[in-house]
């Protein structure tokens, strides 16, 4: 039987891989995409989702003849991380179900 995963935790895991590399400078989307296990198209949706929240700021860079796409969390986004953080230990891992 396939499980799929909650949303709260599919974005509290956007947010943590954004936080993670944000410390380099940038969250790189490639990266993001990697890091959340998830494919393009779903990232897609959900980095927009994030972006018209105001909880990501999305800037293009050029990597020599590439363009790039880069992502860091807002203030709110950073409240909001937390928030997630909470809601998935509270749901998640206190039932048993953060073992996925």
């Amino acid at each position: 039987m396939t499980r799929y995963r909650p949303a709260t935790k599919i974005v509290l895991k956007i947010l943590e891989c954004i936080d993670r590399n944000q410390s380099r400078g940038r969250a790189i989307k490639t990266h993001i995409i990697q890091c959340s296990n998830l494919k393009a198209a779903s990232a897609d949706r959900y980095l927009d989702m994030l972006r018209d929240a105001g909880y990501i700021l999305e800037r293009h860079e050029q990597w020599g003849e590439r363009q790039i796409t880069a992502y860091e969390l807002t203030p709110l986004g950073r409240e909001r991380y937390e928030w997630f953080r909470k809601i998935n230990a509270e749901l998640f891992e206190q039932s048993g179900w953060g073992d996925e």
